[in-house]
This record gives structure tokens, sequence and C-alpha cells, in this order.
């Protein structure tokens, strides 16, 4: 519904006016600034290499519930590393190859709830199911289009019943299956129109079963219920702040924010679970706080953001800071001017 207000405003009440509409204008940017977020570089760890704790272009990380135990997607050296959340090494396993507990570029890294830990083997288009120490589970998958089969699987994501949804980006589709592999639904197929995709690669869940997939080479992000149904879409191929070149990985926070590795922009960038644009964190370079082709990144329950440094080689893991200011919320800002408002106009 639209309301019509007239007012037949003498002169000297224009200042007055004016200065209502400043009021609001400072009361509003109050309001983005409690809404914006900084993070602090913490640490690095992982160089270039082959020997233990070294890595060679890391395409993701995961973290464990208790925030303790960090777990790497150690991609060209075919391999799972495992750290604490200080990047102290505790252990490794995988190599290259086709059999159970071997890889074939491992592209995703996710740990459940119970501790245990899936991997998409993307060249041997399968998923592999492990232990938090790495003694191998199960697996399922093979190449193809059917089904429970794979092109190029990618990312994979938990939500609370344990199922699991995998990008099969081959495919141009997502494939939702239960924790021990059984085929459940699958969406998506190749396209630029909602709920089609180009190469699907990032897929998060958030605490209400929706579903975020980055749809790669349509630079956007997509939005999904648990059994595919689309609800929305943002991103547009660009260098500006919402804008996105080729999104790697999405990740969802304990409030519902919605973290996009920017790939070749060099950064991640902080959304609303709307889309709306928060933040941005990065650029591209080798510094401290700095990225090169950033694939895949993790939030903890604290807030903490771990992110694969994949063209650094490296990890590194960013706080986030506490407000120092309590703010108006959007709510109060409008009802403080309308009510100063209605103070000005009643003793015109």
């Amino acid at each position: 519904m639209t309301y019509s207000v007239r007012f037949n405003l003498k002169r000297k009440a224009v200042p007055k006016i004016l200065g209502i509409i400043l009021l609001f204008s400072l009361l509003a940017c109050a309001v983005s600034f409690a809404h914006a977020a900084t993070y602090t570089f913490v640490l690095k760890w992982g160089s270039f290499g082959t020997e233990s704790g070294q890595l060679n272009h890391p395409y993701d990380v995961a973290v464990d519930g208790s925030g303790s135990t960090i777990y790497v997607a150690d991609t060209y050296n075919h391999r799972i590393q495992k750290y604490t959340n200080t990047g102290v090494l505790l252990g490794s396993w995988g190599s290259l190859g086709t059999k159970n507990g071997q890889f074939n570029y491992t592209m995703g890294v996710v740990v459940a709830a119970g501790g245990n830990v899936y991997v998409t083997d993307a060249c041997n288009n399968r998923i592999q199911k492990f232990t938090s120490n790495g003694a191998f589970l199960a697996t399922w998958g093979n190449s193809g289009k059917g089904e429970g089969q794979f092109s190029y699987p990618y990312d994979a994501a938990l939500d609370d019943q344990g199922n699991v949804y995998v990008t099969d980006a081959g495919n141009h589709r997502v494939q939702k299956f239960d924790s021990d592999g059984v085929f459940l639904t699958q969406w998506g197929s190749y396209g630029s129109a909602e709920g089609q995709f180009i190469y699907p690669h990032g897929v998060a869940i958030d605490a209400h079963g929706n579903v975020y997939v980055a749809d790669y080479n349509n630079h956007r992000i997509q939005k999904f219920t648990s059994n595919g149904e689309y609800i929305a879409q943002w991103g547009s191929y660009g260098a500006g702040n919402g804008q996105l070149k080729n999104p790697k990985d999405v990740e969802v926070d304990d409030s519902g924010n919605v973290y996009v590795g920017d790939y070749y922009n060099h950064r991640i960038q902080k959304f609303t679970d709307a889309g709306v644009f928060i933040a941005t964190l990065g650029s591209n370079g080798d510094g401290d706080g700095q990225f090169s082709t950033p694939k895949g990144l993790a939030i903890d329950h604290a807030g903490n953001v771990y992110v694969a440094d994949t063209g650094n080689s490296r990890i590194q893991k960013f706080q986030l800071e506490p407000k120092q200011h309590v703010y108006l919320s959007d709510s109060a800002v409008v009802a403080t001017a309308l009510a100063i408002a209605a103070i000005v106009l009643k003793k015109r």
C-alpha cells in the first residue's frame, strides 16, 4: 500500500526539514557502520613444497566443530593435511592413485558433526569418507551423468541431518546424498537461467537448510531450498563491491552471513543471506592479508575465517574484531527521524 502525504511548507520551515534530512542521513550512516565487519590478520602457515606441512596449491580448508582442528585439501600433493588452528601439523593421509584412501586431486573437504571427513576426489569422480584421523570408511561415485555419478565433483557440504551436497561441476548440477552415499535428489542443468549452472564450484548450507552455490562461470551465487527449489541469486561479472569474477567457494557463518571466495578478484566478500554486500577482505599479492587466487574458505563458531590462499600455497587465518560501539538499529533510526519530523512540523 502506498500513502501520499502533502505538506504546504513556509519558507522558514525549509531549513528545519533539511536539518531533519541531514540527521536521518547521519543516523543511517551509523547503521551502516554497525553492519560493517573488520577482520584482522592473525597468522599463516604453509609454503610451496611436498614435505610434511608444506602445500602445493591447496584448494579447500575445513574446520571441525570444536574449532581446534583444521583440515586442508592439499590438492596438487593429492592428500589431506590436518593441523591445529595455529598451524601445527597433526598428520596427513593420501597419495596419488585410485585405491581407497588415494586421490587424484583433492578438491573439497568438509567435516561432519561427529568428526568424519568427506573429500571430493575430483579426477577419480568419487566422494571418499574417512575418520578424523584418516582411516578409510566408504566411497561412492564413478564417472558418468547418471544419478550418483560425477563429472569432476568439486565441493561438498553437510546439513544438520548429515546429508551430503556435492557440486557436480562437469554435469552442471548439485547432487544430494545421505551420509552413506545413497542418492536422494539432484537439480541444475547447463545454462544461465535461474537454477541453471555453468560449472558450479563451492556449496554451503545455512542453519535453515538453504543451499548456496558458487556458480563459477555465471559469476554469481544462487540460493535454493534443501530440495533444490530456486530462491534467489546475486552477483555479476566485475570488480566492484558485490560483483564477482569466477567465485570458487561459498561458506555461511553462525549468524547466516555468506562469504564468497572471489577467485580472480583475489579477495573474500561477505554478504547477508539476501546478498546485500557487507565487507571485503584481501587484495592481490603475497603479503599478510593478501591473496593469489583464493579458492577455499572456512569459518569457525567464533567467526574466525580460514582461507586457502591457493596461488601462494598457504593458509591464512583472520579474526573478526568485536564491535566497539552500540549503534541504533534500522527501525530505531526510522522511528527517531519520523518522531523528530512530527515534532518540528507540529510546531509550525
